[in-house]
């Protein structure tokens, strides 16, 4: 334990009698952004697939995911963070469990990764810190298999329904200043779909403004024939990118099936709002509220949010 009380943590990780400190108060629901990837991941049969956790930070959706019977998991982050490496000696994982790769970002994923490796990519709390924040979405297509999922999180801005990227330098949506943009859900939806995704579920955390959205790497096609994708995006899909750096030729030129990720998200409520503190969160690793916190948190004010410079 005196690792763990000796330690700043981000994530509320349950560790048995003690759980690291999280974001949020001793009492308070823990790891609230993460709540929408937590229900799509056990929504899926994961003993099959390969998956890649962006953003790591501490671990939890990587050893969560592991729990839950991934055949493969790799975890990437911008950071080296000693936590996580001390998380996952406490869990008892090995690199051969968990593979972690920090110093990473989302433009290094097609120099370290092959294309199409993966099933499941879950990319929770990056979107918003990316000056380029698109290739959030083409370049986890390039190494997600045909048929893999994209679990995209982030903050919104829920009082639009125009399809804007909100400069926060400007607009200070958010107040942590490492938040470049805050997009609209419509926004969201329609970068996904040019990019190569059939919108499947999301889910919206009532406070702080938060959406995740669950994302199918489908064909053209598919994806110019689902409801959710913006009429004049079918255009735009069916004449191909004029930027070289992701075009549909390339990855339709060769097709990798994704492993057989179960029928759990065929009944999947197609939208719904998260309420952190009437939620039932059984997420391996994600601590019970009365669970005692050792350590201190990288995050310092009562919304879990602004961290403190």
């Amino acid at each position: 334990m005196d690792r763990v009380a000796n330690s700043q943590w981000f994530h509320a990780i349950d560790f048995g009698d003690y759980a690291s400190s999280g974001r949020f108060k001793q009492g308070q629901p823990q790891n609230i952004t993460l709540y929408g990837a937590f229900e799509f991941l056990q929504s899926l049969d994961l003993t099959k697939a390969s998956l890649l956790d962006i953003g790591t930070y501490d671990g939890i959706v990587a050893f969560g995911a592991r729990a839950l019977g991934a055949a493969e998991v790799h975890a990437m982050d911008t950071f080296r963070h000693d936590t996580f490496l001390l998380a996952r000696d406490l869990l008892g994982y090995t690199e051969h469990d968990v593979n972690y790769h920090p110093l990473l970002q989302i433009e290094d994923l097609t120099s370290e990764f092959d294309r199409k490796k993966f099933d499941v990519i879950v990319c929770a709390g990056v979107f918003y810190h990316m000056l380029h924040p698109m290739q959030a979405f083409t370049e986890c297509r390039k190494v997600l298999k045909d048929g893999g999922i994209l679990i995209l999180e982030t903050p919104f801005e829920d009082g639009r329904d125009d399809a804007v990227l909100l400069f926060n330098g400007t607009e200070q949506v958010v107040n942590e200043p490492y938040t470049y943009f805050v997009p609209t859900r419509s926004a969201l939806v329609g970068m996904a779909a040019l990019s190569g995704y059939r919108l499947v579920a999301t889910r919206v955390l009532k406070g702080p403004r938060r959406i995740t959205l669950m994302l199918k790497a489908d064909s053209r096609d598919a994806v110019m024939e689902a409801d959710t994708t913006p009429p004049f995006v079918v255009q735009m899909l069916k004449r191909d990118t004029c930027d070289n750096s992701f075009r549909f030729s390339d990855i339709e030129s060769d097709r990798v099936e994704v492993a057989d990720l179960g029928s759990g998200i065929e009944t999947l409520e197609r939208d719904r709002m998260i309420v952190a503190t009437e939620e039932v969160v059984t997420f391996p690793y994600h601590p019970p509220a009365d669970r005692p916190l050792a350590g201190t948190t990288r995050f310092e004010t009562a919304d879990g949010n602004t961290k403190v410079l």
